[in-house]
């Protein structure tokens, strides 16, 4: 009878360790998937050659990044952007909702923030050493294309 319990007691421990080894791989090791409803398209034909896009470091605020995009030439209607980098083994990411450049040459966003926000307090992600910029414009036909790049960071 004491056997009997042991075998149950040891198969019991077993299955625990296992569950506990599937489920802590799948929530600690595994990447987040990419989303199916992306803002930014990655499958769009190449921008226009004229278009210079800039990613630096700002000066005003630590952990903050500014994009510039020149070169427009009053042909696009809208923009959307999605930065993406790896911080402590994790993907993170930034996107816009599609932004109006209607009758602009310039784009400038100077408040990209790479780090997590909550109640007016906000923490940085740290040991970043590269910025994916991926942008999607719609020009005033209607025509989608991309930009996409990775800068040092």
């Amino acid at each position: 009878m004491n056997k009997k319990i042991g075998i149950i007691i040891a198969v019991v421990l077993v299955l625990l360790g296992v569950t506990g080894f599937v489920v802590y791989n799948a929530v600690f090791l595994t990447k987040p998937a990419a989303t199916p409803d992306a803002v930014v398209q990655t499958d769009l034909p190449p921008a226009d050659a004229a278009i210079s896009v800039d990613l630096t470091k700002s000066t005003a605020k630590d952990n903050t990044l500014v994009l510039t995009v020149k070169g427009l030439a009053s042909k696009y209607k809208s923009i959307a952007y999605e930065l993406s980098y790896e911080t402590k083994g994790v993907v993170q990411g930034v996107t816009s909702n599609p932004l109006d450049l209607t009758g602009k040459d310039t784009f400038v966003r100077d408040d990209i923030y790479l780090g997590t926000c909550s109640k007016n307090v906000c923490t940085p992600h740290l040991g970043v050493t590269k910025v994916t910029v991926t942008l999607a414009f719609t020009d005033t036909s209607g025509k989608q294309t991309q930009f996409s790049k990775d800068y040092p960071f």
